[in-house]
């Protein structure tokens, strides 16, 4: 499971501890205003790539994972309104699954100081039996389903490394005169290491749509421009 990024006092949901509990969906996303990336995951790559750069980062292992870029500040992003809602681009699901999260072994996770449960009109997450409420297992749902897609990213992530596509991503950019911005620490896969792949491996691919992937992501660099010019509206 991705980290708990977002997650001020992340608890277990228990049917008897919690069996009151309510939860009302919300538009506010304000929870990200100080990141600028967020993970994402491949079957992602198509949608995000319209408005944000899709890149690689390594952690401390070496091991390799895609992120959204969602800015070029040090810190936050631009993709937020006046009222915390995310205006004109694409949510990655890594946000949407705020405050609910899976943990190693499937159980439900959330986080108890998210304003989502604050409200008393909220939806019920256990009926007056204790059994699942059909709001928990949509989330529940969602969870597994992005859960799934981490996993398949993870192993599309371990192959691309294996095959040693990855190349460092360092770009130099002039928001102006006097604000140069570097970016580094980063990677993307090299086009030339990907057309020397052997016809097996790319049918491979293609079948487990990790071509397309591979191509949404690389046409995700274009959108470093969309990044440069809503900084510059905004300096």
């Amino acid at each position: 499971m991705a980290s708990l990024l977002f997650y001020n006092e992340p608890v277990f949901l228990n049917r008897e501890v919690h069996k009151t509990l309510t939860f009302k969906a919300s538009t506010d996303f304000s929870f990200t205003e100080e990141v600028n990336s967020v993970p994402l995951t491949g079957i992602e790559f198509f949608e995000a790539s319209r408005d944000m750069p899709v890149v690689f980062s390594k952690d401390e292992k070496g091991d390799y994972f895609p992120l959204a870029l969602l800015s070029l500040m040090e810190h936050g992003h631009k993709h937020l309104g006046s009222s915390g809602s995310w205006e004109n681009s694409y949510i990655p699901a890594f946000v949407r699954r705020y405050p609910f999260a899976l943990n190693e072994e499937g159980t439900v996770c959330f986080d108890q100081q998210a304003k989502q449960f604050d409200d008393d009109e909220g939806e019920a997450l256990f009926d007056e039996k204790g059994e699942n409420s059909s709001t928990l297992n949509n989330i529940i749902e969602f969870l597994n389903n992005y859960d799934q897609q981490y996993k398949v990213t993870r192993q599309y992530c371990d192959e691309c490394k294996e095959l040693e596509l990855f190349s460092p991503f360092n770009l130099q950019i002039l928001i102006d005169k006097d604000h140069p911005l570097r970016l580094e620490g980063l990677h993307v896969i090299d086009e030339k290491k990907l057309a020397e792949l052997d016809g097996k491996k790319v049918t491979a691919w293609f079948k487990q749509g990790w071509l397309a992937w591979t191509y949404a992501h690389l046409h995700s660099l274009g959108a470093l421009n969309r990044l440069v010019k809503r900084q510059k509206v905004d300096n």
